[in-house]
This record gives structure tokens, sequence and C-alpha cells, in this order.
């Protein structure tokens, strides 16, 4: 069946992405299931001492606000694909972005 070896190769699905999950033990689910820091997150320099703290926890921290919340975007890629994660630092997840398409709190689906 031609279907079958194409099956085979496609990248393992996302992690069940929900608000509230850790961040760091998303980020080792991803990165067990092939994701890898964004190119933008490994050129990423925080800072401030707080973001540098969370960077060397979390390389995949694209950034922090520097007020308000204090929100910070971590940034993965895979086959083609981009995942940005979004949390009050390194706390639980609130949204993400795969693609061009955002879930998560806040996010108003059509």
């Amino acid at each position: 069946m031609v279907l079958l070896p194409l099956l085979l190769t496609l990248p393992p699905a996302l992690p069940p992405l929900q608000v509230g999950t850790p961040i760091p033990a998303l980020h080792q689910q991803l990165l067990r299931q092939g994701w890898q820091l964004s190119p933008e997150a490994l050129d990423a320099r925080p800072i401030d001492p707080r973001s540098r703290e969370i960077k060397r926890q979390l390389p995949s921290l694209l950034a922090c606000s520097g007020t308000g919340a204090g929100f910070c975007a971590f940034d993965y890629v895979r086959a083609g694909e981009r995942l940005r994660l979004v949390a009050q630092g390194a706390g639980p997840l609130l949204r993400w972005q795969l693609g061009d398409t955002w879930g998560g709190r806040g996010v108003v689906t059509p």
C-alpha cells in the first residue's frame, strides 16, 4: 500500500498543548519528539538578569517582555514548522502559535 510508507515518515504529533502545562516539561517533550531550538532562539541573547536565568534553564527562550506581566516566548522548529510558546516567565503555558494558528488563553477562534 502506498500510504503506509508515507505515514511512517511523518513526524510525531505535538504533545498535548494545554494551558497550564509547565514550560520546562513541555520543552523536554518537544525535544524528545524531534523539535529543535529555532535559529532565532539559538541567537537570542537576553540582557536582563531574569531573562538570562530563564535562558540558562530553557535555551529555547526567544525573548521576555521587560514590563508588565513578564511574558516570555519560546521558539522551536521541526520539518519546516515553527512552534512558539508563550508563558509568564518560565511558568505554565498560556498560549502557543503553530504556523499561523494561535491557541490557548486569550485566543479567540472563529
